[in-house]
């Protein structure tokens, strides 16, 4: 029986209303239901966090990690492909107490020799792609992270502090099949997809939500593109055009993908407390 299937049987004996303390939305102003986390997938993240050496804690809602990252999973999809091998979708719900009550959300999407193999890979590239970036959330100066930060004209700054949005660019996934025939006038950095997606961004970075942002863009042998981005998991169609372009500019290297998740949050420190930052001005 299927991690899946598990879960369906599970969850016909829970009520209908359950609901949960994380929330995973495009917005994060208000907390929305989550459904009951799957026990068995439950397991397969705690499996995987121990092989991660990531330490954490059962909570009654999820697992809790020492960051005070509290960690939920719900079975999207399990497909068995014609050679056999299993193509799976999960989606994580991540909330903290402090940084992000009201919780977001992102999907995996991975592939394996088996249902289980597949689940763990999604598991494992999220730890080693989103959980960076969600972890260096939770403190007030990152620590992995490059950060871009703005300064924001708004609010009361009687108490001494200034508002300021930052984005925290996480680590990237990049393949590419061929070596580059040319060079490309700005190598792949982890600034790249969030710059030239930068005007399109423009009302997400104007507002003082958390949000989780994943891009993701591919040209394939024949420049076929495709892009997708992702707000707390939800589809985010204004970058559509900019990283179209931006793909279009790329050396050909066969089937090339770039990929990346960074977090956009909004704090509030005293003007001559600087972190270590890559600094821009805000209009």
């Amino acid at each position: 029986m299927s991690l899946i299937t598990i879960f369906n049987s599970f969850k016909k004996k829970l009520s209908a209303n359950a609901k949960s303390p994380v929330a995973g939305a495009a917005s994060s102003s208000a907390a929305a239901a989550v459904p009951v986390a799957d026990p068995a997938l439950m397991q397969a993240l705690a499996d995987l966090l121990l092989l991660e050496g990531i330490e954490f804690a059962w909570h009654a809602t999820g697992l809790r990690l020492s960051s005070g990252l509290l960690l939920q999973v719900e079975p999207i999809e399990s497909i068995t492909l014609a050679d056999g091998r299993v193509r799976t979708c999960t989606k994580m719900y991540v909330a903290h107490p402090d940084f992000f009550p009201n919780g977001i959300a992102e999907y995996q999407h991975a592939i394996g020799v088996s249902e289980a193999a597949a689940i763990a890979e999604g598991f494992r590239a999220w730890t080693q792609m989103d959980l960076v970036v969600l972890t260096d959330a939770t403190r007030e100066t990152p620590l992995d992270c490059t950060v871009i930060e703005m300064s924001v004209v708004a609010g009361d700054e009687s108490d001494g502090k200034s508002l300021y949005r930052q984005v925290l660019l996480g680590p990237v996934a990049h393949l590419a099949t061929l070596p580059a025939s040319a060079a490309e006038l700005h190598p792949f950095c982890p600034c790249c997809l969030f710059t030239e997606s930068t005007a399109a961004l423009h009302d997400l970075l104007q507002s003082q939500e958390f949000l989780g942002l994943r891009m993701f863009v591919s040209r394939d042998s024949q420049d076929k593109l495709a892009v997708d981005c992702r707000v707390n998991g939800e589809d985010f169609g204004a970058v559509q055009a900019s990283l179209t372009e931006y793909a279009r500019n790329w050396p050909q290297r066969g089937l090339e993908f770039r990929k990346q998740y960074l977090v956009m949050r909004s704090i509030r420190r005293k003007t001559s407390a600087q972190p270590q930052v890559e600094n821009a001005s805000q209009s």
